[in-house]
Parts: structure tokens; sequence; C-alpha cells
């Protein structure tokens, strides 16, 4: 089995930090930290309000050439309380985290999510905050599969952001009609559309097309491996799951078996991305937008618009369809992105009151965190909201500031319409699609997911490609990873 150097490494880094710096933190994982009682909160049952809150974010909240300054400013118009903000490269994000932690520059809030967000958890560094969202009005109208979605044993140490989304199943609406094909509703009609989109579908006299592209044929995002190929995976996945009440690792379940025949027999005849394997996300937009790919499993909402506006500058007359989920599978939304309070931040209940139950309050903090500033990233004309040029790229309309939009939690009557082609890709990906959760608490799992990642990758990868046939592989897969995968599958089934 590979040993990928750099996640191995940060692996025992994160283990060395949390070691050194979480120890004196005393309230455990398994010991909620309730708030603490003072003769204030008592009183008035009004938390301290912070003067100013320590944020750590990466590249998904507003930067400061999109106007982070002027966003600044306003929440404290508003709130009354600074924000100061440390936001590193987003490529270097949780190095930057580990770091700070190491470092004892311990922000008082930061994004933090998945398996980082577990493992800071179950190590004590991040506040219990479970008690606080229980009481609160504001967050009782947050959607409860988002809040099941990230809790750790019951408790919530991390707070969703935006919904998860995920990748829909876009096609070629125009190599549809050119050949009169209808959007499939099963996997025969699908396998159907692909053999036309791989045989010439722009009826340009060349073999120029790729039917089917997708970056990897295993994705990286946890508890989602199987989102970019979902049509072929269908009711199989290559991660641990949960099965009749018991973990298991799907790569040894029966259904990952149909479903490697289906990748199999796809790429053989050549359905399938001949670079699959080695495509980046990157490339496979590229060659999307190019005009030579028909069928692209890729982020619901904003991408749909971005997809087709690209698409349309080198092949004028395309047009791109978001289509239900077939009737063998479900489109997967991601465990929600979520942000944490330390438990170092000295006024967490202060905290939590004026940062996290004002972006989600559905008024005035959600407009701000979705769209930013009037007068400076949107306008209001006799009632009408309307998004202004971006301060980047006045050519583009304003981005958000940090939720998608259409992607809010809450309740929220967004004055600002998004286009329409985001608006019918999130409605569709909605109510064809189920939420993912978060991968119970495992110091195995933590050391040893890496490996098992690239065993995985690995495995399917050569059967695909038919380098090995499905038994061979799969053989070979349990011989390699059984030791290490039963010790997980044990702490995983020891679980709360």
């Amino acid at each position: 089995m590979g040993k990928p150097l750099v996640k191995r490494t940060l692996s025992i880094f994160i283990a060395i930090v949390l070691a050194l710096s979480v120890a004196a933190c005393t309230k455990k994982a398994e010991q909620p930290a309730a708030p603490e009682k003072s003769e204030k909160s008592e009183a008035s049952k009004e938390p301290e309000k912070p003067a100013s809150i320590k944020l750590m974010v990466d590249g998904t909240f507003i930067t400061k050439e999109a106007g982070q300054d002027q966003f600044v400013a306003e929440y404290k118009k508003m709130t009354g309380v600074d924000l100061i903000i440390n936001q590193p490269a987003h490529n270097q994000y949780y190095e930057k985290v580990n770091l700070a932690f190491a470092s004892q520059d311990i922000p008082d809030v930061l994004i933090i999510s998945g398996t980082t967000m577990v493992n800071y958890a179950i190590n004590g560094a991040l506040y219990d905050m479970t008690d606080l969202v229980d009481k609160s009005p504001i967050m009782q109208k947050v959607g409860q599969k988002y809040k099941d979605a990230v809790k750790i044993n019951g408790r919530l140490y991390a707070f969703p952001t935006q919904a998860g989304n995920g990748p829909i199943t876009y096609m070629r609406k125009d190599w549809l009609e050119k050949n009169n094909l209808k959007v499939p509703t099963t996997y025969a009609e699908y396998l159907e559309v692909l053999k036309v989109f791989a045989n010439d579908p722009d009826q340009n006299g060349k073999q120029d097309t790729i039917a089917f592209t997708a970056p990897g044929l295993v994705s990286d995002d946890p508890t989602t491996l199987q989102n970019y190929m979902v049509d072929f995976y269908q009711d199989a996945s290559p991660d641990f799951i949960k099965k009749d009440g018991k973990w298991v690792d799907g790569m040894l379940e029966p259904e990952m078996k149909a479903a490697l025949e289906r990748m199999r027999e796809a790429y053989s005849l050549g359905l399938i991305d001949k670079e699959i394997v080695t495509n980046k996300t990157s490339t496979c937009r590229d060659k999307f937008n190019a005009g030579k790919v028909g069928v692209f499993t890729y982020w619901a909402g904003t991408w749909n618009m971005n997809l087709e506006n690209e698409l349309k500058k080198a092949v004028r007359d395309a047009s791109i369809v978001a289509i239900p989920a077939i009737k063998e599978t479900k489109y997967l939304e991601r465990v929600p992105a979520t942000m944490a309070i330390t438990s170092k931040a000295a006024n967490p209940e202060g905290i939590f009151k004026y940062f996290f139950e004002f972006m989600h309050d559905g008024d005035k903090g959600t407009l701000l965190f979705s769209h930013g500033v009037e007068g400076v990233h949107y306008k209001v004309t006799d009632g009408k909201y309307e998004k202004l040029p971006s301060l980047q790229d006045p050519k583009k309309p304003a981005n958000k500031a940090f939720i998608d939009n259409g992607l809010q939690i809450v309740p929220f009557n967004d004055p600002i319409t998004p286009d329409p082609r985001i608006t019918e890709s999130l409605k569709v990906f909605n109510a064809n699609s189920i939420v993912s959760t978060l991968l119970p608490v495992s110091e195995n799992y933590t050391k040893n997911s890496a490996d098992i990642l690239t065993a995985r990758k690995e495995t399917i990868s050569k059967i695909v490609l038919g380098q090995m046939t499905i038994e061979e592989g799969l053989a070979k897969y349990e011989k390699d990873t059984k030791a290490i995968t039963d010790l997980i599958l044990k702490d995983f089934n020891a679980a709360k």
C-alpha cells in the first residue's frame, strides 16, 4: 500500500500539535462543556458582547481584493464588534491552522470541517456549542439535517455555514436535441446517450468528443468518494458505509462488484474519458468548456451558470441541462462546511450570539454574509436589489461574501434573485439527493485514512483500466488493508 508522505506527515504533525497545544484544554469532547454560569448571565440571560472576535478563514471568505475591509466595517456598524481576520492562502489553510494552535496564536472562531474538525473536537480544541444551539430560537430554524450531519457523538463542536451541496449530472442539451434524445431516466438510457455522445454528436464529421469525463474514479472528499461518478456507482460506495446498522467497508460489499463492472464496461467501450485517472477538476472543466464533453457530473448551483457561460464562448449555440438522478441512484450532498468556536475563546456565549446567530438570522446578518455590503457589492434602487460589478473584475457581478447564493440554511427571503440556472439546478439537486454525515470518531482512521484512500484509488483504477480482474483487484485490496480496516471498523461500530 502506498504511503503519501505529505499526508502522513501532516497527520503526524496534527497529532503532535494537538498533543502539545491542546493538552491544556480541560474540556474533552466526551465531557460536554456547558457554558459557565456567572452572576451576570443568571441575572440577565444576555451574554456579554465581545469587543472583538479573532477570525481565521480560508479563501471561501470574502478577500481583501473583493472588499473584506468594507465587510468588516459594515459588520462593526451592525453589531458593534470588531472582526480581526486572519486569512492565509487558501491552499495552505489547514497547515496555517495547525501552526496557529502550535504557537498558541489561537483564533476565537475558525473555518474547520470534515475529519480535521473531528480531530480537533475529540482532542478538546473546540467549544461544545450544543447547549447554546438547543436554546437558540434562531438556530432552531436551521434545517435539522444540516445540524445532524456534523454532530460528533451527538454533540455540536462546529456549526454549518451553508448547505453542503454536491455534484449533479450536466448534459449537453444541444447534443440531446440534435440527436433526438431525451433526458435519460435509467442507467440503460444513460448508457445509450453516452454511446451517441461518443460518436460525433455535434455532427461535424470528426470523432473528437468525450462522452463522459470526471476528475478521477474516486473523489478525495470523505463520505462522498463516489460523487463525480454517481451514475456508475449507483448504490455502491468505495468508502466505509453503514449497512443494516453496522459499519462495513463498501469496497468489499457485493454492490461494489456490480459498480466496477459498469465502469469497466463503459471504459472499454470508450464512453469514459481515457485520461480520467489523471484528470483534475480544472482539466475536466477545460475540456467541458472547450465543447468536447457531453456529460460532466459537477457542482449544482452557481457552477451551472459558470459552465454554460464558459461553454458558450467556445460553442455559441451550446446549452446544458442539469438532469434529475437516474432511477438507480441519488445525488450525494456533502457534509456541510462548518465554523467552530475554539476552547480558548474567552467569551463563547457572546461570540455565538454576535457571530453565529447574526450570520444565520435570516435577515440583515444573512444578507451581509451572503451578498456583502450595500453600495459596495450591491445596490438598492426603488426597493429593487441588484448586484454591483465585482471590485476584482468589473466585467463580472460581485461574488458572494461567504454564503453561496441559494445555499442559505435558514428561511431567508433573498432580495437578490439568483440566475435561474442556479435556482433550477439546486432545485433538481435538492429533490434528488441525500445528505452525507461525518464518519464516527476513530484514531485508527485518522492515522490511516490517506493510505486507505490511496489503496482504493489504485485498486479501482487498475480494475477499470483492465489491468486486473475485479476478483484479483478486490482480493489484493482486502489483503493489503484488512489489518487496519478491521481496527477502523471496530472503532466505528463501538462509537456511540
